[in-house]
């Protein structure tokens, strides 16, 4: 094959990632208006977590007790991306243990 055909080949699945990546990320977090915590996946479940910055490093409250943390990470939010503290600011709801336990994983590597 081309070296030509194999970037084109390359470069296309490269734009698909990314457009596939973001399309999946825009799906589960809607940001809502005013302030609120920012919603991710469906409120059909019983439990709802939320990530929020607690003296610099990531923290799970239960959203029903904002006033302190269920546990705190040894996540620091100064590694993160500018969008997840964003996120943390106004808190990032995970309405799963699983989604809660993936949304980790993703923050601290």
């Amino acid at each position: 094959m081309k070296p030509k055909v194999k970037i084109v080949i390359i470069g296309i699945l490269v734009l698909f990632t990314a457009f596939f990546s973001a399309y999946a990320i825009v799906g589960h977090v809607k940001a809502e208006d005013g302030g609120e915590a920012v919603s991710c996946m469906t409120e059909n479940e019983e439990t709802c977590f939320v990530l929020r910055d607690y003296e610099g490093y990531v923290a799970v409250y239960v959203e029903n007790d904002s006033t302190r943390p269920m546990t705190v990470t040894d996540i620091p939010v100064s590694t993160l991306r500018e969008l997840d503290k964003k996120l943390l600011e106004t808190g990032l709801k995970l309405y799963s243990k699983e989604r809660l336990i993936m949304t980790l994983e993703d923050l601290g590597s």
